[in-house]
Order: structure tokens, then sequence, then C-alpha cells
């Protein structure tokens, strides 16, 4: 049944990097807040989300005393638990502790955590509804041992067990301590949720696809509609990337191969965005770009992962991937089994990275895939999407999570 009471809705945001995590929340925070709801945020990032929700009270989450992590590169979600604390009992209760004390000031109706493990923890047994966003990166699948985040890699499957045993018996203990059930495995606490959305499609979960969740697609963000420049070469590439050594000379490479280019780089240096423009056949977008159009309007598209690969290919345009970090490395292999997309080798030479945008832009094959790909998600709306986890929220909407396939 719907309600229209007024509620109170703490967004939490714990682990990660980037501001993905304040835009998701932001996107579904402004909807709720549409309907006349009382938003309150806990995050890692307190200053980034008071510019960014100027009306909503913004706390910082429970934290420990700094220390180096046990495993800087973790190969496991439970190498990222316990690089936070979930290797201790003590550090367990004093985390959940804190963020009892600050649900007793919030006094929230329902709690939206984005990567926020230790809140999952504590607001077990909490009468707030419980609800997860996430991409899939940090979201497993309910098996034990998790997934490994860097398949690429050896995968020691005792080793992992053994960390998830240890782990779960320090995570039991603190639910004993709070009065609740114990798990049966590591993995069963992102299971203990009222609702689960994913921002992504099955076809690109990093560890799906998953019975148990929703996918919801991926935001709509708006922006400004693109300019390309003048038509010279025999086609259009589309270019997301974050500033590195040897951008420029990639860029220039590609114009060498007669290919147009709109290109995407926030954070580039002016000396670099100063040679850029003066080169003919190459426009730099220095605001905010509707990705959707020109994706649309792209013979090929060139981006690190994360959110742009899907919104590419389902708007069918091919995609080349160039990861920097291992979870855009991962959005890449699934993009890359959907037959829509190619993914960089590690250490690839720019000649080589060449190569695959010439192949993503030229290959008959990979626009057909990208078509059927876009046309198999046509009726995904964004916006019925961004509604149906706002009801869930409030607990007006409850349905059973469905494939989108």
């Amino acid at each position: 049944m719907a309600t229209t009471r007024t509620q109170t809705v703490l967004l939490t945001w714990e682990m990660g990097g980037g501001q993905g995590h304040l835009v998701r929340l932001g996107a579904i925070g402004r909807r709720l807040a549409e309907q006349g709801h009382r938003l309150v945020v806990a995050c890692r990032d307190v200053p980034a989300a008071r510019a960014r929700f100027e009306d909503w009270p913004c706390h910082p989450i429970p934290s420990l005393e700094p220390s180096p992590p046990p495993y800087p590169h973790a190969a496991s979600l439970a190498e990222v638990l316990h690089n936070i604390g979930f290797d201790c009992r003590d550090k367990l209760n004093k985390l959940c502790a804190g963020w009892d004390r600050l649900a007793e000031e919030v006094r929230p109706d329902a709690v939206v955590m984005d990567f926020s493990p230790t809140a999952l923890l504590a607001f077990q047994g909490h009468p707030a509804r419980r609800v997860l966003i996430d991409n899939g990166y940090s979201h497993p699948t309910l098996t034990c041992p998790m997934p490994s985040l860097r398949p690429w890699q050896a995968r020691y499957e005792d080793m992992q067990q053994r960390i998830e045993d240890r782990l779960l018996r320090e995570v039991n203990a603190c639910l004993a301590d709070r009065g609740q059930a114990p798990l049966g495995f590591l993995a069963e606490l992102f299971g203990r949720a009222d609702d689960i959305h994913l921002m992504t499609v099955a076809e690109l979960d990093h560890s799906g696809p998953k019975d148990h969740v929703h996918y919801r697609g991926y935001l709509t963000l708006g922006g400004n509609p693109p300019e390309w420049p003048a038509r010279r070469g025999r086609a259009r590439v589309l270019v997301v990337l974050k500033p590195f050594a040897g951008i420029d000379r990639l860029l220039a490479g590609l114009l060498a191969r007669n290919l147009d280019i709109l290109a995407v780089i926030p954070g580039l240096d002016d000396a670099s965005q100063s040679a850029l423009r003066r080169l003919p056949g190459l426009a730099l977008i220095d605001g905010w770009l509707d990705l959707r159009q020109a994706a649309r309007q792209a013979d090929g598209v060139l981006c690190a992962g994360g959110d742009s690969v899907g919104i590419v290919l389902l708007q069918g345009t091919p995609a080349c991937v160039l990861a920097y970090f291992p979870e855009q490395r991962l959005t890449g292999l699934r993009a890359e089994a959907t037959g829509a997309a190619l993914l960089v080798p590690q250490h690839a030479s720019q000649e080589q990275i060449l190569d695959r945008v010439e192949q993503v832009v030229d290959d008959d094959g990979l626009r057909r895939q990208a078509g059927r790909f876009a046309a198999a998600y046509r009726n995904l709306d964004p916006e019925q999407e961004l509604q149906a986890i706002a009801q869930s929220i409030t607990g007006a909407m409850n349905p059973a999570p469905v494939s989108r396939r």
C-alpha cells in the first residue's frame, strides 16, 4: 500500500572513490525531496556532500583510526572488508555504536546505503527500512567464497576461504552482541536488506547476473548537446577519459587515422587544453555533456569504464574500454563478453590502443551486436526506474526482483 506521510531518509556512502556515489544518491534523494521527504546524508566526503546538497544535513560516517590496509590491492570483497575492520569484533562494535548514535539523532524511517557495509551491519534489527544501491562491483553474489575482484589474476580459494571464515566469526560475534541472528556465510550480510537496486544491467554486473536484485539501468544525468567538429574524417569517435601522460599524443593519433573526435577530459591541464584546441577535427568539451545523445551520434566510443560503457552500449554504439582501475577492467571484460565492445589489453602501446579504436569503428559485427544489445533494453526508462527506487525506499512499492532480459 502506498504511503503519503513524510519520512526521514538517511543516505550513506562509506567506501569507494570518486563522486559517482554522491551522484547516484543525489538523484535518488532529490526525487524523494520532491515527494516531501526529509533527507540526511552520512558519507566519507562531507565537504563534497555539503557542496552538492546544500539543503540536506551532512554527517561524517563512523570511522576508526587510519592504518595501512592489510590488503592494499584487494582481490575480493572479503579483503576489502578486512581492510575496514571486519577482522575484529571490537572494531565492528565501535563502528556500529557510531551508527547507533547517528540513528538516534536522525531517527530515519529508511536508510539508503551506497557501498556502506558497516552501516548495513549496524542497521540489522533496526526498525528503519534498509535499501542498498550499488553498481554490482561491491555487491557480491550470495556465495561462499565471494567472487574475485581481479579474475585475471591467480585465485587462491583456500586463502580466500580462510579470510572469510575469520571475518565471519568476528561479524557473528558482533551480531550476537547486538542480539541479531548469525550469518551462515559472509556474503549473506549483503542479502539482509529490504530491497537492492543495482544501477547497471545484468550483462554488465561485475559479478552477476544475480536473481535477488533489481537491475535499474543508468540514471538520466542530462547535460549539454554535443557540438562535433566540422566533418573531416571518415568516422566520428567520442572520447570520455581522465587525463593521463600521453593523452595528447593519443588524441593526435586518432586524428591521424582520419577520425573526427569529440573529447570529454575533465581535469585536463591548461597547456594540454590549449594545444588540443588548435587541432582541426577535434572538439574539446568543457561542461557536462549529454552522453546518451553524443553516443548515438558517434560511430564508436573510447571510454574508461564505469557507467559510461553501459550508457553507450544502450544507445547501440560499440565501445572501446581503456580501463585505469580494476573495477573498470571488470566492466570492460563484461562489456567485451556482450560482443559489442573491446577491452584494451593491460600495458597496451599507443598503437595497440589506436588499433582497437579503429576496430570498434570499422567492425560491422560489433555495431550489429551493440544494436541488438540496445534493442533488448529499449523499454528501460531511467525515469520510471528512478521512481520505482523512490517508491521502494518509502515502502510504497516492493516488487519482487525481476531480470530485464
